[in-house]
């Protein structure tokens, strides 16, 4: 029994349609027109700027572009052996190794939950559902959730340790001065003593746990579109030959998911070495970041080493990202042979570039034979525990996902005004009042919670609006037409995602100063209108992979059709294609707002006033700032303010799943 099976692409490849599109340039030119301004405004001069200023003394005494040019920030950074190059290289290597734990973790977690979520059962809809509560909830939350109940000592009622009390475990400190130097790690440095060590306390991985628990489930659903690419065949001539699940993973399922894989790696690994807001609540020197230190050079005005430690993270992902590349990549050529269970594969073959099942025979039987009442009872029983097994790790599965959420939100509805004198699985007093503080008591955050939630809403809404206008158009032209500069764009905007936000927001808002100074009616500093356009550019790579996959599902013969009858391309873009698109289009929309909704890096740099704050940069400011002389507790609050800017996330993704996982599989798979 033969069977081949096309490559398709599981990479966002813009480069391949399944027909040859039509060709209209002055068309082409305007679709494209509009994201070539954003990524100009947004994204090529920022970096230019950026890469600028990283080579000059820029600094709050000489100025944002400085009063000389050379390479003493790097020197200083690398080689000088100060406090800022200790500070590098210790804010380097745990960046790495948060990277790389985290990343190991999800990426175990996330082979085992896509596997189980990949198979029919009873329930799978509220298993995929479940999946994706911690994805909806904003990072700097998710971090305060496990810092301020999940993780928090035991006297002050954390649920892990007040749960080791119950069976008498001795509690942990998972952060704070009190954490425990689990171990310490060699490194390299380039400056005497050459070698050091650095210590690795509990609080690493407690932001570790946190990390996994926030973006498995997002990494489950990239692993999951991989996944549909492989043929349910494959598995029943295996079976045949007697494979064992481990021998169908290791030589069917791995080939052929490996490069989806691999890109879902490198997302999350661009992804891993930006981190920012789980450590900033933690505000612990052992677990600072590269993003962090920049952020803090550039409080203290020192812009141009803050340039230069964004450039060197970037250096890092492009490095990190060639490598994954490397290991992942699909080989050119791969046969599997299967003979006596699997006993021979891999047999590679100049000028092959499908994978190819060979010499799978099935032996016809002349007679059936007939099974033993024994042999039938344990065939039963073995697919009950295979059955049994599947829904243990089910529900494991989902607990994991729900129960942190769940737990503030049953901790929010606690009484913050009556005092806690024992661990409380379920509130004793039970009623809103830490809701009413939140919105009748200014003090909470030094804002108004309530215009928090609006400045959010408006600032989202309005990135949605500008990232579908001008994401429609570009996704139409990569999925429809042919143009010269098609891969080159296409290439650009998949580099897009492994920028740091950081690169790009010092500079642009060095750039809106210096236009402010000329024109002083432009001046969107310290306003969400001047966040629109930096967020719409970080979007446009999302929104372009995910509609991308809608309008490449679109047929040809409507394009022509309507061309026949005389209508022009954009009335067929209106009339027709966009139509068919709505889908897709609201999935995106959900994606950008959620993603807007949750974004704190840009909002802490350019949002200082209090009455401009979003949701995140309020949630941060009384962390980082609680009120000490509070007549009420001030983290039952906290869980408030926090289920008030998780709950609408929550309830949207839960909603809207089915669309959400499947605009998210399709542009993984099609795109």
């Amino acid at each position: 029994m033969e069977q081949s099976f096309q490559k398709n692409s599981i990479i966002f490849d813009f480069s391949q349609t399944e027909e040859k599109p039509p060709t209209d340039t002055k068309f082409i030119i305007t679709l494209i027109i509009p994201a070539l301004l954003v990524f100009s405004l947004a994204i090529f001069l920022p970096i230019i700027i950026g890469v600028f200023i990283s080579f000059t003394n820029s600094s709050g005494t000489t100025g944002y572009f400085g009063s000389a040019f050379s390479i003493t920030n790097y020197y200083e950074l690398l080689t000088y052996g100060n406090y800022n190059t200790r500070d590098f290289w210790q804010d380097t290597y745990q960046t790495i190794f948060f990277s790389v734990v985290s990343l190991f973790i999800e990426f175990i977690l996330g082979l085992i939950f896509a596997q189980i979520l990949n198979k029919q059962f009873r329930g799978r809809g509220i298993a995929r559902a479940t999946l994706l509560i911690p994805w909806a909830l904003p990072t700097v939350a998710s971090s305060t959730i496990f810092r301020f109940e999940i993780f928090s000592p035991a006297p002050t009622w954390g649920l892990i340790n007040n749960i080791l009390e119950l069976l008498s475990i001795r509690p942990i400190d998972f952060y704070g001065p009190d954490a425990l130097i689990l171990f310490e790690l060699p490194i390299l440095i380039p400056f005497e003593p050459f070698i050091d060590f650095l210590p690795i306390k509990m609080t690493m991985f407690t932001i570790i746990a946190i990390d996994v628990w926030k973006t498995t489930p997002f990494f489950t659903l990239l692993i999951l579109a991989a996944l549909q690419i492989v043929s349910e065949d494959l598995y029943k001539s295996a079976d045949v030959e007697g494979a064992t699940a481990w021998q169908k993973f290791r030589y069917i399922t791995w080939p052929l998911i490996k490069p989806g894989v691999g890109v879902a790696l490198i997302f999350r690994m661009m992804d891993a070495l930006r981190v920012y807001d789980l450590n900033v609540v933690f505000n612990d020197k052992s677990v600072d970041s590269m993003t962090s230190q920049a952020v803090n050079l550039w409080f203290a005005s020192r812009w141009g080493l803050s340039a230069a430690v964004t450039v060197m993270l970037f250096l890092f992902i492009l490095l990190f990202a060639v490598i994954i590349l490397k290991l992942t990549r699909r080989e050119k050529s791969i046969s599997i042979k299967s003979k006596s269970r699997f006993q021979k594969f891999f047999k590679r073959k100049e000028d092959l570039t499908e994978l190819v099942i060979e010499d799978i025979e099935i032996e016809s039987e002349s007679s059936i034979l007939e099974l033993s009442e024994s042999k039938m009872a344990w065939f039963k029983r073995k697919l009950l525990l295979k059955k049994g097994v599947l829904y243990l790790i089910t529900i494991m599965m989902c607990l994991f996902c729900a129960s942190p959420f769940i737990w503030i939100i049953l901790r929010s509805f606690r009484d913050p005004y009556i005092t806690q004198t024992g661990f409380e699985l379920f509130p004793k007093v039970f009623n809103l009042r830490s809701y009413e503080v939140v919105f009748q008591t200014s003090e909470f955050t030094g804002v108004s919670f309530d215009h928090a939630l609006l400045n959010s809403f408006i600032l989202s809404g309005l990135t949605v609006l500008v990232v579908i206008f001008i994401g429609s158009f570009i996704a139409y032209a990569l999925a429809k037409f042919n143009f010269r500069l098609k891969p080159t764009l296409g290439s650009f905007i998949f580099f897009m995602t492994s920028l740091p936000p950081l690169m790009i927001a010092i500079p642009f808002y060095i750039q809106m100063a210096s236009i402010a100074k000329i024109f002083p009616f432009l001046d969107f500093r310290n306003n969400i209108l001047g966040l629109v356009l930096p967020y719409a550019a970080f979007n446009l790579p999302l929104a372009v992979f995910v509609l991308q996959a809608f309008f490449k599902e679109i047929p040809e013969d409507l394009w022509h059709a309507a061309k026949v009858d005389g209508a022009s391309n954009f009335q067929i873009f209106r009339k027709i294609i966009l139509p068919l698109t709505v889908p897709g289009i609201f999935t995106c929309s959900i994606l950008v707002f959620i993603a807007s909704w949750n974004e704190l890096l840009f909002a802490q740099i350019w949002l200082t006033s209090d009455i401009n704050h979003t949701v995140p940069r309020a949630i941060l400011r009384f962390v980082r700032s609680p009120l000490l002389q509070a007549d009420w507790n001030t983290d039952l609050a906290l869980m408030a303010a926090t289920s008030i800017a998780t709950v609408p996330l929550v309830i949207i993704v839960l909603i809207f799943q089915n669309k959400i996982i499947s605009g998210i599989t399709s542009g993984a798979v099609k795109g």
